[in-house]
């Protein structure tokens, strides 16, 4: 960010000076010799007094002349796109033209060209954002988090418009049309969230793109994904807050989502629609989780599932967040949050290292107990929960 210069405004001191000339007195007295000897005649004395007036001497004030005050320059002065504003109407619709952004207390929202975005969108975002924080017990924006510019766009757009942007704390969100049909989807990190929803395509572009009006699979939805919303805010206030190992990232994401979904539908009509619409659903799973695995599958990750068969990782772990929750309680993530902070566990996700992923398990142990796994996988064969092999199943 440039540094923003204050101006500085000089108040000349008002000198007074005052000169008194001092007074002086001057007498002199005549003696005159007299007549005779027996005569002595003594003239008075004329007294001559002059006295200098007090000449009182001010100087001039000095004229005072104010510098104009330095012109300061926000993030958003330097956007030379449009700020929109929303109505909150979940009928009424803005399509961008351009690029273009909306700034709400916690988050900026950066549009391109073709988004067509609903007039409760913000209404809705604020809701999850500020639930998020209630439920996970965490700000989305912490103090020891190093926030940077908002990110570079290039990859997605093919130049960046929001170069050397610095919004603050605030989470940058990037609404993604993809006019190129590259399959590009959502995701999220800490310092940023991409969100590509079909239902935000404009009408326009759909119809422009072969690979969406002219496919047998794809449809354009009528409702925002605020489920996939969800999950990606998950990512991002959590990895703000400290990065865990992939199954503690992943479920506590798709744990979330869907809690989030429920506190939310009854007052948000958008949301309401969402989790209607929302398919649940458990992924495939390599081997059945019970007491006596549960740990050794926790610290094994699933980093040897190959990319194209992931997903245990998401199921495992939003179980694994739901034993927690009803066990443990409310604050199950910022406890453990707080431990691995202290503990300053350092992993990089997908990268796997068991030596780390070792004391992302001995620290839930330090939090919960010492039987934390082999409860929960005792909870599991009890529920019928990660008890299903292959295959994709309706949760």
């Amino acid at each position: 960010m440039k540094n923003l210069l204050q101006g500085i405004r000089k108040f000349p001191l008002l000198l007074l000076t005052f000169v008194f000339a001092g007074n002086t007195f001057l007498c002199s007295c005549n003696l005159l010799k007299p007549a005779s000897p027996e005569a002595f005649i003594e003239e008075p004395a004329v007294e001559e007094t002059e006295i200098e007036e007090i000449e009182e001497v001010v100087s001039e004030p000095e004229e005072v002349i104010e510098e104009p005050e330095e012109i300061v320059l926000t993030w958003r002065d330097q956007i030379p796109y449009e700020e929109i504003t929303l109505d909150g109407e979940k009928d009424h619709h803005y399509v961008a033209d351009d690029y273009c952004y909306i700034e709400s207390e916690k988050y900026v929202v950066f549009l391109e060209k073709d988004i067509d975005i609903p007039g409760d969108f913000i209404t809705n975002v604020d809701a999850i954002v500020d639930e998020l924080e209630t439920e996970l017990n965490v700000s989305s924006a912490p103090s020891d988090y190093t926030y940077y510019d908002v990110c570079d766009m290039t990859a997605y757009y093919g130049f960046n418009p929001w170069k050397d942007i610095n919004i603050g704390t605030k989470i940058p969100i990037f609404l993604i049309a993809d006019e190129e049909d590259e399959c590009l989807i959502s995701c999220a990190c800490g310092d940023f969230l991409v969100l590509v929803d079909y239902a935000m395509f404009s009408e326009d572009m759909w119809n422009s793109v072969p690979g969406y009006y002219d496919s047998d699979f794809r449809t354009r939805p009528e409702y925002v994904d605020y489920s996939t919303i969800a999950h990606e805010m998950t990512h991002t206030i959590t990895e703000r807050n400290h990065e865990m190992s992939m199954i503690m990232t992943e479920g506590i994401a798709d744990y979330m989502s869907r809690e989030i979904l429920d506190a939310l539908a009854d007052e948000y009509p958008s949301i309401a629609e969402a989790k209607e619409n929302t398919y649940l659903y458990d992924n495939s799973i390599p081997e059945k989780v019970n007491g006596k695995n549960a740990e050794r599958i926790f610290i094994a990750d699933y980093n040897e599932i190959d990319h194209a068969q992931r997903g245990a990782e998401y199921t495992f772990g939003r179980y694994l967040c739901q034993y927690l929750d009803e066990t443990y309680g409310d604050n199950f993530y910022s406890d453990y949050n707080a431990e691995i902070k202290k503990d300053n566990i350092i992993y990089s996700y997908g990268n796997y290292d068991e030596e780390i992923i070792t004391k992302y398990a001995d620290a839930l142990k330090e939090v919960f107990g010492e039987d934390v796994f082999s409860n929960f996988g005792s909870w599991c064969v009890k529920n019928n929960a990660l008890q299903e092999l292959g295959g994709v199943f309706p949760y």
